[in-house]
């Protein structure tokens, strides 16, 4: 990797595109998408207009007939390249990043080949370079966000021999160090290689680094390749990455944002240093607005979180991961092979450090104003560090919102490692016990009860077989590739885990399953399942589990009750897709961009659910007689979304902080909303293109628009 990108480990991405003139998307959605949202000229792939758009867009914009109409009124008046290079100064970040063109097509320079650009219409700018200029007056490296998909350019998109000038200008005349593009969510593709022009990217420019939709397999003599990942991954990862994701709830700069859509002072360092521990790096975006400045909403938080981060700011580029990377209470990392420690909740405890491994001899924190000598107790708990109650730094006293500074304590431990005393019998390491051979003659009825330990299928689970272990932790079985654990009729597992491998995140694929029920009256009970639960057969009870997803397929009468689900942004928690009367009931679910999803069902029931999820809650696809009842959603874009089908029900649900409590569309008939508690979102109800329905009794509270209890639309 080239020196810069090893010494600088916070990036500023500063987002505009000509979305920024209608700035607008619902809550938790990307305002850059407008264009797609809009339905205006765009490939169709999976993803429909959205009705929230064009239900604004009629009201707001009805006179612009064109997306590309918006480029006349991109004014970018206040635009100053100097501001925006500061504010990364400020902010810490040691790297600054534009969109040089999103999809919508539009170029920010003046691109080879193109009058379709900011010099030849609206600002009548040249912004790439006047960013490029402004990051090296301020010593900040340069880099380009390139979309090498363009929604205007029809179904074949940019040539490659346009996004070769493109890109190649940017690093021969602009000096691009950093050359970004990001995956078409729509379709999931793989990138196309472009070997030849990566080659001609490594001599233009030796010292670029490329993200890996450029470059994904890194072959040839492309430059170096950095994975770009929009979740932080659970624990320290090697090899060279970046997580990429805004101040707020999407890209762009929205009109529906609030103050508490986005990361706090604290929250930014506390995810600076939970990346930087775990081995990344942090490219936080930014939105521009209409006139080309950033809204105080982003800017102060980042301002907040800059005095933390250019105070520390050799912890923050210069340290490396240590053997744990810490929990949400505390970050563990090395500085020249010096453990230091940040306090992130400032309780002063620090679990991972017991005498029995790392006895340690100093603490100090470590601060702009030199080190102070701490007073410490170390127990087989860990460390405890004498915090009085009355600093500044403790978590309790620290605002979740709003510009007041950040003050998270950092420590020098000086550690001794521990001389382990001799083991007098050599460990043994237990191989993976083949499952099969255990089942094998198993008859109906009996118990196969496992043991501590590994066991690997794949395995089929007999009928009328209860499969039992001793709880999840301590009897394993590995289901990862095709060894996926199956179920006969009538059989039982039972209270242990089946490992697999979940989704990637990032939009990149399904979870490979796990467990697959082949027959009626399946039963998995107090298991954790780290891969895809399939279910296609009837009267299956999945319950007090945990999972990754559930995909149910043309059966009937599946119940899941008292699970809990946890996503990978992009993925859908449980999907059932045709049957009968399926019940998901009291679970909870989180970190989906889907966490129910109903297609072409009939009497479906969700009810008692907690959900939390990023674009959808609930949604009834095309079902009959669904019913969605006393779930609680929060921060959920939509939280229920009746979308065709008929004799829908939603009634006594509970939706905190998202954009709507519920949408019915595209034809849905004969609904009934009815009791629902809608408080602190953008809307209450929203109809379009639905047609018989009734709504009564729901209650609103703060909503963000007034008037906006319901809307109806055509």
């Amino acid at each position: 990797m080239p020196e810069w990108w090893e010494q600088r480990r916070y990036g500023l991405f500063v987002h505009a595109s000509l979305a920024s003139v209608p700035a607008w998307a619902p809550i938790g959605q990307d305002a850059s998408w407008y264009r797609w949202h809009l339905g205006d000229d765009v490939p169709q792939g999976a993803l429909q207009p959205m009705v929230e758009v064009v239900a604004h867009h009629r009201d707001r914009w009805g006179h612009i007939e064109r997306f590309d109409d918006f480029l006349d009124l991109l004014e970018f008046e206040r635009f100053d390249a100097e501001a925006w290079a500061q504010l990364a100064v400020q902010a810490g970040a040691g790297y600054g990043v534009i969109v040089a063109k999103h999809r919508d097509g539009l170029c920010w320079w003046d691109a080879p080949g193109t009058r379709h650009s900011t010099v030849d219409r609206g600002p009548r700018r040249n912004v790439v370079a006047e960013f490029a200029a402004a990051c090296e007056r301020n010593d900040l490296v340069f880099g380009t966000h390139y979309a090498t998909t363009d929604w205007g350019a029809g179904p074949a998109g940019d040539s490659d021999d346009d996004v070769a000038g493109h890109v190649l200008d940017l690093a021969e005349r602009y000096g691009t160090r950093l050359l970004r593009a990001d995956r078409e969510r729509a379709t999931v593709a793989a990138p196309p290689p472009r070997t030849a022009l990566l080659d001609r990217l490594r001599t233009a420019a030796p010292d670029l680094v490329v993200n890996d939709q450029w470059c994904p397999t890194g072959t040839g003599s492309a430059p170096p390749m950095v994975r770009t990942l929009d979740d932080v991954p659970a624990d320290i990862t090697a090899g060279e990455w970046e997580l990429c994701r805004s101040i707020g709830r999407g890209f762009g700069s929205n009109r529906t944002d609030r103050p508490e859509h986005h990361l706090s002072g604290f929250d930014i360092v506390a995810l600076l240093t939970e990346v930087v521990a775990k081995g990344g790096h942090l490219l936080l975006g930014v939105g521009a607005q209409v006139d080309g400045s950033i809204a105080p909403m982003q800017s102060e938080p980042i301002l907040a979180a800059g005095s933390w981060i250019r105070a520390h700011r050799e912890l923050v580029d210069r340290s490396r991961p240590w053997t744990t990377w810490g929990d949400d209470q505390v970050r563990y990392l090395t500085v020249d092979g010096v453990l230091h420690v940040v306090d992130v909740t400032g309780d002063g405890n620090f679990a991972a450090l017991v005498p029995d491994v790392h006895r340690v001899v100093a603490v100090r924190r470590v601060g702009p104003a030199g080190a102070d000598d701490m007073h410490f107790v170390q127990d087989e708990t860990g460390l405890h560090v004498d915090v009085p109650r009355s600093v500044p730094w403790r978590r309790s006293v620290l605002p979740v919102h709003g510009d007041v500074a950040v003050d998270i304590a950092v420590y020098r431990v000086d550690v001794v490692e521990v001389d382990r005393p001799s083991e007098l019998f050599a460990p043994v390491d237990r191989h993976p016990v083949d499952l099969e051979p255990l089942l094998t003659g198993a008859s109906p009825g009996e118990i196969v009860q496992l043991g501590d330990g590994v066991y690997r299928g794949p395995a089929t689970v007999p009928a009328g077989v209860i499969m039992r272990g001793l709880g999840p932790g301590r009897t394993t079985i590995d289901a990862s590739g095709d060894h996926a654990v199956h179920m006969g009729r009538n059989s039982r597992i039972e209270h242990l885990t089946v490992s697999g491998a979940p989704p990637t995140g990032n939009g990149a694929g399904a979870a490979a399953a796990a467990v697959i029920v082949e027959d009626q009256f399946a039963t998995l009970l107090g298991c954790d399942i780290g891969g895809l639960v399939v279910v296609n057969a009837s009267d299956v009870l999945i319950r007090a589990s945990t999972l990754v997803g559930v995909r149910a397929e043309q059966a009937d009468r599946l119940t899941i009750s008292r699970c809990q689900l946890r996503g990978t942004r992009w993925d859908v928690g449980i999907h059932v897709n045709g049957g009968t009367d399926h019940e998901i009931d009291s679970c909870e679910l989180s970190n989906h961009l889907c966490a129910i999803r109903a297609t072409d069902t009939t009497g479906t029931v969700v009810r008692g659910n907690t959900i939390e999820s990023r674009w959808w809650g609930v949604h009834f696809e095309r079902t009959e007689r669904a019913h969605a009842l006393g779930n609680r959603f929060r921060n959920t874009m939509r939280a229920v979304d009746v979308d065709g089908g008929s004799g829908a029900l939603v009634d006594g649900n509970a939706v905190l902080d998202g954009d709507s409590g519920c949408i019915v569309e595209r034809g849905a008939a004969d609904c009934l909303v009815a009791g629902n508690h809608w408080e602190r979102c953008r809307l209450g109800l929203l109809a379009w293109d639905a047609t018989g329905l009734h709504h009564q009794d729901n209650h609103v509270l703060a909503l963000h628009e007034p008037d906006h209890d319901v809307v109806i639309g055509p």
